[in-house]
């Protein structure tokens, strides 16, 4: 009897440090590919002037990119080393493409999508567009 009484007060006292260890650890991604592109959030930001609201992330390669954005990929494609990952950072807010860095697309619209290397974090174009693109998710690191 005493036996099992130390047997369980054992258990308890290892779910307990299991459980404080589980809520103390730090979570550093958010489960998605993109997790390395928050670091392009700044490159991207100065590439709007800090304007606009930070609408999703997402990371794509340039064969990615064909299917979804056939023109951009050609556009990138002097620029993109074959398997090198790009950060696609959309902002909500009113563009001026005379008001981005690195313009391309529309003159003006209400969506900036900041194309940025990674890794290297390098600004290749700022496209313009008149509403985000449907796949942005996750728009938030935490």
């Amino acid at each position: 009897m005493r036996a099992r009484r130390i047997v369980a007060r054992g258990a308890a006292v290892l779910a307990m440090a299991a459980l404080l260890g589980a809520c103390s650890s730090a979570r550093t991604d958010v489960g998605t590919s993109a997790n390395s592109c928050y670091q392009a959030i700044p490159v991207a930001s100065e590439a709007v002037a800090d304007h606009g609201h930070l609408a999703g992330v997402r990371k794509e390669t340039l064969a990615s990119l064909r299917g979804l954005a056939p023109g951009l990929a050609d556009v990138l494609a002097d620029q993109v080393p074959a398997g090198q990952a790009v950060c696609l950072v959309a902002y909500d807010g009113h563009f001026a493409s005379a008001d981005v860095a690195k313009p391309l697309g529309r003159g003006h619209g209400t969506v900036a999508v900041a194309v940025v290397t990674w890794p290297g974090k390098k600004l290749l174009a700022t496209l313009v567009l008149e509403r985000i693109p449907p796949r942005f998710g996750h728009t938030h690191p935490f």
